[in-house]
């Protein structure tokens, strides 16, 4: 896995197709590289987030990038599995389930955001996450 911090070379599709990410607070996974703008470190839970997108992608960033613009059930199914992943992270260090449930309800936000165009509510962006965990 690479970083780079910079925008992605598919920034402007990106934007073109209806999302609206913050890049001084997003980054984004082209093939096996890491493009993040903002240059601040990445915690290894968002590191095992977009490891599921290079897994994904399989190598063709192109065809899985081009589907993910128009096919938004598969772009909440491609990021709700990312989120599983980043969420099955953060609980193998917090135990509490309070702030297991905060967490949740925090990359829930996320996922129901403008950033992916806001394509899906918070209930149900929650419960496709914790479909996807291992940790429930």
């Amino acid at each position: 896995m690479k970083i780079v911090n910079s925008l992605p070379p598919n920034f402007n599709a990106i934007l073109a197709n209806g999302m609206n990410p913050d890049p001084m607070r997003t980054v984004f996974t082209y093939n096996d590289t890491i493009y993040n703008p903002s240059g601040n470190p990445i915690p290894m839970h968002l590191q095992k987030h977009e490891e599921v997108h290079m897994r994904q992608q399989n190598g063709d960033p192109d065809n899985w990038w081009g589907r993910y613009f128009v096919d938004s059930y598969f772009r909440i199914d491609q990021e709700a599995e990312a989120y599983a992943a980043q969420y099955d992270n953060i609980c193998i260090f917090e135990r509490d389930r309070n702030k297991r449930v905060r967490i949740l309800h925090e990359l829930a936000g996320f996922l129901s955001g403008k950033g992916y165009g806001g394509i899906i509510g918070k209930i149900d962006a929650m419960k496709i996450i914790i479909s996807k965990a291992k940790t429930k």
